[in-house]
């Protein structure tokens, strides 16, 4: 179980020391010169992107009744991507950690059945944003058409799942009362039905404006992303449009994308912001060189994750709630 995700860590730190070693060290080097007081601003934007996303977490649990504040869920997304981001297990580990912080307040069941509904949201938001970035960037900073049939191709996958999760919910709308949790599954397919329910239970409480405000709060929080990223050319010698943000924003989320089981998107984050900057006739370590600011602005965001988690630990055992035994 473990040798599969040291190998992959191994793996990405291989290409990010190839991408490294074919761009130079000097010349990352020297668009990282000119970083200053000014990374504060990335660091507020990416924080500003934890925040909504953590609210929009909250529709699934307020769905399903749980006894979660909104504080509550914040610092256990944190905590959670913080653990993933250092642990061997990557977003698998980061989603997984987000049932374990809470699991002293809610069962698991309910707690994986809010980050699946979540997660939902989040896929759908994530295709959206790629399929609009990329029609957008196409004609301003002159690509190929290709690039504006690839979006429309995300565009339409984005669109079709969010239908499809709307004819779905609406076809089980008499599936609205939460399954009885007072009682432990003994068998792990017992506790697996009642998740799978608990999500039925979700998707069709949060069926049309919900849902939608909360694929609509994901996308935001992509677009977060993307000011954050705009905010640090300047900082690195890059002129240029300020869509420039948006399109290093796409290629580092299909480069994420790509590498999802690769533990901290390590080398393959950097590889999407490479290409990225290479389809612009860009220097490459100019995207390696953002992908590397972006890396130490997470960082950070990792300690305050794991600070939250350690010196303030989420207890929420005192919390009486029928779904919560």
């Amino acid at each position: 179980m473990l040798l599969k995700p040291v190998f992959l860590f191994v793996g990405g730190a291989a290409v990010l020391s190839y991408l490294v070693g074919r761009t130079g060290t000097a010349t990352i080097g020297e668009y990282l010169n000119n970083l200053g007081i000014a990374l504060v601003i990335p660091l507020f934007l990416v924080g500003v992107q934890h925040c909504l996303r953590a609210f929009a977490w909250r529709f699934p649990v307020r769905a399903m009744d749980l006894p979660l504040k909104y504080l509550d869920l914040w610092r256990a997304r944190l905590g959670a991507e913080a653990l993933g981001y250092l642990s061997f297990t990557g977003a698998i580990g980061a989603q997984t950690s987000k049932v374990l912080l809470l699991c002293k307040g809610i069962s698991a069941r309910a707690g994986a059945a809010t980050v699946a509904v979540d997660a939902a949201a989040s896929g759908i938001a994530g295709v959206l944003f790629v399929g609009t970035a990329l029609l957008t960037c196409q004609p301003i900073l002159g690509l190929p058409s290709l690039f504006a049939a690839i979006g429309g191709v995300f565009l339409g996958i984005g669109a079709g799942a969010w239908l499809l999760a709307g004819i779905w919910a609406s076809q089980r709308r008499h599936h609205v009362e939460l399954p009885d949790m007072t009682e432990e599954p003994t068998l792990k397919l017992e506790a697996a039905r009642d998740s799978m329910r608990l999500i039925r239970v979700g998707l069709v409480r949060l069926h049309g404006i919900p849902f939608a405000m909360m694929i609509i709060i994901h996308f935001a929080g992509h677009l977060a992303l993307a000011a954050a990223t705009w905010s640090i050319l300047p900082m690195l010698g890059i002129n240029g449009n300020s869509i420039l943000g948006l399109w290093f924003e796409t290629g580092a989320k299909l480069g994420n994308t790509l590498g999802v089981l690769v533990p901290a998107r390590l080398g393959v984050f950097e590889a999407g912001l490479a290409a990225s900057a290479n389809i612009l006739d860009l220097n490459p370590a100019a995207g390696i060189a953002i992908g590397l600011v972006r890396r130490v602005i997470d960082m950070l965001w990792v300690a305050v994750g794991l600070s939250l988690t350690t010196l303030w630990p989420i207890n929420l055992s005192g919390t009486s709630h029928a779904s919560s035994k």
